[in-house]
């Protein structure tokens, strides 16, 4: 045994050997690694001309050995092949192709890809360049409503806006004017905003503000719990009490609030708040305690709500929905989170998430909510989606449009998104081929009926689009709304997004928010206003 082995040793020594020399050394003396290979062709730099154009137009790409390799040569524009007009040794023409989008020309020679000059195509759908974005944001902007005057007020995570530089900072909330600058007569600065992300806004019709989202003080006033109710201005609105030894203190006008955090803010008109979220408690501070010493105490009281409650005008908890009135608490609710929540015209709730059940009853991600909280059992969720869903938006029809984890629907295959009938049954009408190359986080539907969808995708039903994409109504890639360079930031980033695209009124133009920091391959940080044919 010890001599086989001794022999195979020798033996294979002897092919490595033999095996090296013939790879080191060729039979003319050359190193065959030293050997460089030559590209098959060479763009000059900045050789496209005319630099930017629209789909058919023909341009022209400028270098050399394009005639040598034309049977196997392709012009990509962001992955879609153009047609080829004219080659010679020296320039190619070609016809700008229907889907390519802003970005680098490349060309392709079998299995070798030659990176090319940048190219703007232009479109139906473009940034306005005369907004000021680049100078908006310096975090995230998570809501946009619009308010009087033709103004806007944004809340999120930001402490800076419009480069003002204001001491003490733009804490979260700031209130812009229609042409994109700070509106200044509201108030900012220290002392000012929460000191934690605020995530929704709503108007009151009086022209005061509602904000929620994860903050335990506002203004510095502790006891301020995720939602605050703001004077037009800006300031909170307060109250003065009376503690038991007579001194007599400012506190948030709103008597109560949650523990944790709101993710949707939704005002009825008689006044009342439905507040969804992260949170499993209703907690109110109590300022009419003594302490043994003789001391003003207080103590926060807390009521089990399970993510969704409805508030009184006054902030106090709102006993007639989804409440248990025995066991003095909110009913089971759901049992998992709420990710996103529509308030509809008839005054119901649509919510999506992770959960399964809604009051013990099977609500597969989805749900319908009666005006007094129960469940609408003619609202079909008891098979929905196998995996979490993110977002929902709602059409002009009444119809939605859902997107998330999910591969399959009421067991049907689709693949991340669907559309659903008013009754949420599934509507087949919307095809989409293989759908998005990544994930989908959010959703906006244009006044038309054409779908936008952001996130984390490099492609949409195999056509290449970063993180952005605009379809028609059938799920199709419209051919004219997608000639942009898209959001231009790494593919697993969720700051890839619009949180929220705001249509403007009487203007074929929109105002997107989000985590973004460049669109369209321009800078717009977390703001960006598109416009549209």
């Amino acid at each position: 045994m010890k001599i086989l082995r001794f022999f195979t040793g020798i033996i294979i020594a002897g092919i490595c050997l033999q095996a090296c020399s013939k790879d080191d050394v060729a039979s003319s003396g050359k190193d065959p690694y030293k050997d460089t290979v030559s590209p098959a062709i060479l763009i000059s730099k900045g050789g496209v001309l005319p630099d930017r154009g629209h789909i058919n137009d023909e341009i022209i790409i400028r270098g050399k050995g394009f005639k040598a390799h034309q049977q196997e040569l392709s012009i990509l524009f962001n992955g879609q092949p153009g047609t080829l007009v004219d080659v010679t040794d020296s320039s190619v023409k070609v016809k700008v192709p229907v889907f390519a989008s802003t970005g680098n020309i490349t060309a392709q020679v079998g299995q070798q890809y030659f990176f090319g000059p940048f190219f703007r195509v232009l479109g139906a759908m473009e940034t306005d360049t005369v907004y000021p974005s680049s100078r908006g944001a310096d975090n995230f902007i998570q809501d946009i409503i619009p308010v009087e005057g033709g103004k806007f007020l944004i809340v999120g995570d930001f402490t800076n806006f419009d480069n003002a530089n204001i001491d003490g900072g733009v804490n979260r909330v700031a209130r812009i004017n229609g042409d994109g600058t700070i509106d200044r007569s509201f108030r900012y600065g220290k002392n000012t905003g929460a000191p934690a992300t605020v995530v929704r806004a709503a108007a009151m019709p009086d022209g005061r503000y509602l904000v929620a989202g994860s903050f335990a003080s506002y203004e510095g006033l502790p006891y301020v719990s995720s939602i605050a109710r703001l004077y037009n201005n800006g300031g909170l609105e307060t109250e003065n009490i009376t503690r038991p030894s007579g001194k007599v203190q400012p506190v948030s006008a709103l008597k109560g609030g949650v523990s944790g955090v709101v993710t949707g803010l939704h005002l009825q008109q008689d006044g009342k708040m439905i507040v969804v979220g992260y949170f499993r408690y209703y907690v109110k501070p109590n300022y009419n305690l003594v302490s043994v010493t003789g001391a003003d105490s207080l103590h926060l009281d807390s009521t089990m709500v399970n993510f969704m409650a409805r508030l009184h005008p006054d902030g106090t908890l709102d006993t007639s929905y989804n409440y248990d009135l025995v066991n003095h608490r909110g009913k089971e609710g759901v049992n998992g989170a709420i990710n996103k929540s529509l308030f509809l015209p008839d005054g119901k709730v649509l919510i999506v998430g992770g959960f399964t059940k809604y009051n013990g009853q099977p609500a597969q991600r989805i749900a319908r909510i009666n005006t007094d909280g129960s469940l609408d059992p003619t609202f079909k969720s008891a098979e929905g989606a196998n995996f979490p869903i993110y977002d929902v938006a709602q059409q002009p029809d009444g119809k939605f449009i859902l997107t998330g984890l999910f591969n399959t629907y009421a067991g049907l295959a689709v693949p991340y998104i669907v559309r659903l009938m008013p009754d949420g049954s599934l509507d087949p009408s919307l095809q989409v081929g293989t759908g998005a190359e990544g994930t989908v986080y959010n959703i906006n539907i244009m006044p038309q009926g054409q779908i936008i969808l952001t996130g984390a995708f490099t492609e949409f039903n195999k056509v290449v689009r970063n993180n952005f994409v605009v379809l028609n109504p059938d799920g199709s890639v419209h051919t004219a709304y997608n000639t942009n360079g898209g959001i231009n930031m790494g593919t697993n980033d969720v700051n890839a997004a619009f949180t929220k695209v705001l249509q403007l009124p009487n203007d074929h133009s929109m105002l997107a928010v989000g985590g973004f920091t460049r669109f369209d391959f321009r800078p717009c940080n977390r703001i960006v206003r598109i416009t549209y044919q």
